[in-house]
């Protein structure tokens, strides 16, 4: 039932129904997935994909209809979003072992608007990153057209003698 592993998919989500939905309505969510993915419904090549699919929607429906299970996965959910909004804000999204790396801007801790001295100091840095990228481009290139330079020179002292 524990989705931090990340090999399950959540239940709500599979079935398409939101966390406050009630017996009914996951009734009807369930049956029409059924519909969608019985093994018996789909072309040969794709009834393996179909099976594993309906036995996922199976567990969905029997964890959800069930109140006492559902109350249970419910606490769990809370506690693995609990969980990644924690790594997130700590580790930078980056995960446990079995934790699915966040990408949602939401997972994001709110900026502070930076002040003027801050901007001036990260223009200023910038700045000063560029030039000294530029520098080494710039002796870099000089020194290889200095060795192109000299082993053409070289080579015509070398074809004078000879």
């Amino acid at each position: 039932m524990s989705l931090s592993n990340g090999a399950e998919q959540n239940f709500y989500e599979m079935l398409g129904i939101p966390m406050s939905a009630t017996n009914t309505e996951i009734t009807v969510a369930y049956r029409a997935a059924m519909r969608r993915t019985h093994p018996d419904r789909v072309p040969a090549h794709r009834r393996a994909s179909a099976e594993v699919l309906a036995k996922q929607v199976n567990a969905a429906y029997a964890t959800l209809a069930d109140p006492e299970k559902r109350r249970r996965y419910d606490a769990q959910l809370r506690v693995d979003e609990t969980q990644r909004q924690l790594m997130d804000r700590y580790v930078g999204g980056l995960g446990g072992p079995g934790m699915p790396r966040v990408t949602s801007s939401s997972a994001q801790p709110p900026r502070r608007q930076m002040t003027s001295a801050e901007r001036r100091d990260r223009r200023r840095s910038e700045r000063s990153a560029i030039v000294s990228v530029l520098s080494v481009f710039l002796v870099v290139s000089l020194g290889a057209i200095g060795l192109v330079i000299l082993f053409a020179l070289v080579s015509w002292i070398l074809g004078q003698i000879v």
